[in-house]
């Protein structure tokens, strides 16, 4: 059996358990209280683990692009496309969420230790504010989609009893 390159499976475990992280932090925070002690911590936790998908994202799919991948096992043709686009949906969320998280900060990017990342333009806070919509957006469908992908994994492992998970580990 071949596996994914060893840059692959590094990048994708840590990817998905920052983005697991990523998506449990933002649920709590849209839902915590504004007075909440602990909020203003949390804020600068989800945005510094945000600026650091950022790069890792681009890492990833560089790999993806130039790294030789093991082929799908045989599976019907709606299900490899289905696959496929599963794959580039996150590749392309990992890096698209942390830019419109950046953007729509504005100059109030604070990261743990109390850094400042300045903002590269000035936005209006009305584009700002579509950026969150986006950004909020654009989570939720990666949580589904994230759903989805561990569904598609477990089912190979536990129904089609194949090797699709094992590549990756």
């Amino acid at each position: 059996m071949q596996q994914y390159p060893l840059l692959m499976r590094t990048l994708h475990s840590l990817i998905a358990t920052l983005v697991i992280a990523m998506i449990i932090m933002g649920w709590t925070l849209s839902e915590m209280d504004h007075e909440a002690a602990i909020k203003p911590t949390l804020k600068e936790l989800h945005r510094t683990i945000g600026l650091l998908l950022f790069p890792l994202g681009l890492a990833q799919l560089s790999a993806y692009l130039v790294l030789l991948k093991p082929a799908f096992v045989p599976m019907p043709h709606w299900q490899a496309t289905a696959a496929r686009l599963v794959h580039w949906f996150l590749l392309a969320a990992v890096i698209t969420i942390p830019v419109l998280g950046y953007f729509m900060s504005g100059d109030k990017l604070l990261v743990l230790g109390g850094w400042t990342v300045p903002a590269l333009i000035d936005l209006p806070k009305e584009l700002r504010k579509t950026l969150f919509e986006a950004h909020e957006f654009l989570a939720y469908t990666t949580a589904a989609v994230v759903g989805l992908h561990v569904a598609g994994a477990l089912k190979h492992y536990f129904i089609d009893r194949d090797n699709t998970l094992k590549k990756m580990f």
